[in-house]
């Protein structure tokens, strides 16, 4: 006889439900940066009332996604020191968590990672590579075992999302930042966390090269936006 499962099974808040549309919003580059989050347009657009709106609105804002100016709230435009400050906590951070989970690995994992990696390689073109860039990302950080680093480290990636698909526009980086995964994805394979913390501390460095040129050049022909 089966067992029926009369749990109850409770939605997040609202408010959370709203962040977290907003947040996958911004990072399938819906907003701009400069653009304003109007509450009565996004109720409308999220068919919310203003309430749950507005309290996603300030943890966006804690979380350094909107910024508030003249009580509007704004989609922040990063400068390059902005982009320099955020990269210097990665450095120091993600070479060390890379080389945990590498120590930690287990099989299912790593075919989860394999997964992530031959999606980035068959991505074709801006929009899917920055999906798959994305996901492998937030892949790898679910897995760092410290969850205090891992809450800091989506902090900081939820803002470089920003311009991320603007250095993802140029296929050299595309290639660079695929090319980074697979490397990777070799270390986790090898169960090596010196390998994964030199090769995540290598991927961080081109990454910011990239994103300067994206942020001093937005108008490069080259594929910058």
């Amino acid at each position: 006889m089966t067992q029926t499962d009369f749990s109850i099974r409770r939605q997040p808040p609202l408010s959370i439900q709203v962040y977290d549309r907003l947040r996958k919003m911004m990072q399938a580059n819906v907003f701009q940066p400069g653009d304003r989050m109007v509450e009565e347009d996004l109720a409308r657009r999220l068919s919310v009332s203003r309430t749950p709106v507005r309290e996603a609105l300030f943890r966006l804002a804690l979380n350094g996604l909107v910024e508030q100016q003249e009580g509007r709230f704004v989609v922040p435009t990063l400068t390059l020191r902005d982009i320099q400050d955020i990269f210097q906590i990665r450095r120091l951070l993600e070479p060390q968590a890379v080389a945990d989970i590498a120590a930690r690995l287990t099989d299912a994992d790593l075919a989860q990672f394999v997964t992530g990696r031959d999606r980035m390689i068959a991505a074709k073109g801006q929009d899917a590579a920055a999906a798959a860039n994305i996901a492998f990302r937030a892949l790898w950080v679910s897995r760092i075992p410290n969850r205090r680093m891992q809450e800091t480290l989506a902090k900081f990636d939820d803002q470089v999302v920003l311009v991320r698909r603007a250095t993802l526009g140029d296929p050299a980086a595309r290639a660079a930042a695929t090319a980074g995964v697979c490397d990777l994805v070799a270390a986790f394979a090898a169960r090596d966390p010196a390998g994964a913390r030199k090769v995540m501390e290598d991927f961080i460095d081109a990454a910011l090269s990239w994103f300067e040129r994206a942020v001093t050049d937005p108008d490069d022909t080259s594929g910058h936006s």
